[in-house]
């Protein structure tokens, strides 16, 4: 069966640390907890027996170590490749800052509508535009037509791939924590959710 397999790349903040949007222009590399986070996904894989023939990555330090890590641990160091379309979308006014900021800016309605539903925020200036990450997206789904991919990316491209999927709204959200991964498997009909925003524990053979 053709799958994928989606990862969210580990923590980028310290318990101490407020959380701020993160996106293209910010490039900020895995805590301590988010390299644990990358292990433990590599251990999972490891143990699941699944075999992965390719790891896309984004460019970002917090993407590529990831899956840097998850390649040595399985062997495949070699086969981990740099995809800019999985590059984190750029937030636009919203980079930086704090939700609390963000609402200050009275983009409140815009922000929970992105959050609970991905609904792409018009004032902001979020780039690429939408079109263009749906097309990037499909056009990676439509890349994969057999065998057993990883992708490894940020919160927001992943949920564009929740969005591509025939089942999408058997699943009320599409946000990803870190560190969690999602499983997409090809049918005749397309492409649909297995796994959505689970540890990584829940990787078996198949």
């Amino acid at each position: 069966m053709t799958k994928l397999i989606l990862a969210r790349h580990g923590n980028t903040f310290r318990p101490e640390d407020t959380p701020v949007w993160v996106g293209a222009r910010t490039d900020m590399p895995l805590v301590e907890k988010g390299l644990t986070q990358a292990h433990d996904l590599a251990e999972a894989l490891k143990r699941s027996r699944l075999v992965i023939d390719s790891i896309l990555t984004g460019p970002l330090q917090r993407t590529l170590a990831t899956a840097k890590i998850i390649g040595n641990k399985l062997g495949m160091a070699d086969k981990v490749r740099i995809d800019p379309r999985l590059t984190e979308i750029d937030y636009g006014a919203w980079e930086g800052k704090a939700c609390e900021q963000i609402d200050a800016l009275g983009h409140t309605a815009e922000r929970e509508a992105w959050e609970k539903s991905s609904v792409y925020p018009a004032s902001p200036g979020f780039a690429p535009a939408e079109p263009q990450i749906i097309a990037d997206v499909q056009a990676i789904l439509n890349e994969r037509s057999s065998g057993k991919g990883l992708v490894v990316t940020s919160n927001g491209i992943l949920r564009y791939f929740a969005r591509a999927a025939l089942n999408a709204a058997d699943f009320p959200s599409f946000k990803v924590a870190t560190g969690a991964v999602c499983v997409m498997e090809r049918t005749p009909e397309g492409w649909r959710i297995g796994q959505w925003n689970k540890p990584p524990s829940v990787l078996t053979e198949g």
